[in-house]
């Protein structure tokens, strides 16, 4: 039996219930549940984290043996988005609560998950979108002024480019947030429902 199927046979029982699911199976599949997406953003988070050392290997290997450090330019963006990441999942894992064999306290630790999640890809602009195109803003009015010799082209040039950036950005802000209401909110309700279901069933 899955989640959502344990989650519709506890919410099609009448008022008054004697509760006929077994909890210790229950429990067991929201922890399963809360695992896989726990997982899911700890990859998520390596992912993304690791573009920091990438970037300083790249921009060393061409700055040491191709003197070509302007690359270097997008670092302090690439680094910011990397921290954040780090310092957002040590804080988080401070603040979560040791993971007990309460049904209740696994349901709203999973749902401090959710909501924290929520919030990051509501906020992805200021923290993970806007720091890296500020740099990569940056860099394109450098080279611009580089090939200023080019004329017309080479601001077309770097307009075009600064266009497709900007449309890029955009279409990943979007994401995020179709990410909220497809997956995000749906799971919060049903945890949320799971949650109130339990509380009415122990009054």
């Amino acid at each position: 039996m899955t989640f959502d199927e344990l989650q519709e046979t506890w919410q099609g029982q009448e008022g008054g219930f004697k509760l006929s699911i077994d909890s210790d199976m229950l429990l067991k599949e929201i922890k399963r549940n809360k695992k896989s997406f726990e997982s899911g953003i700890f990859w998520r988070d390596v992912r993304e984290a690791s573009g920091t050392p990438l970037m300083l290997v790249l921009c060393g290997y061409l700055w040491l043996w191709h003197d070509f450090w302007q690359l270097s330019i997008l670092l302090p963006g690439v680094v910011f988005v990397s921290a954040f990441i780090v310092l957002d999942r040590i804080i988080q894992k401070r603040k979560l609560p040791k993971l007990s064999e309460s049904l209740a306290c696994c349901i709203k630790s999973s749902l401090k998950q959710v909501n924290h999640q929520t919030w990051l890809l509501k906020n992805v602009l200021w923290w993970y979108l806007s720091p890296l195109f500020i740099c990569i803003f940056i860099f394109i009015c450098y080279v611009a002024w580089v090939i200023r010799g080019l004329g017309i082209f080479g601001y077309l040039f770097c307009s075009g480019y600064l266009v497709l950036c900007f449309l890029f950005y955009w279409y990943i802000y979007h994401l995020n947030q179709r990410a909220i209401q497809k997956e995000l909110i749906p799971r919060k309700n049903e945890l949320e429902n799971l949650l109130n279901s339990l509380k009415n069933a122990n009054e």
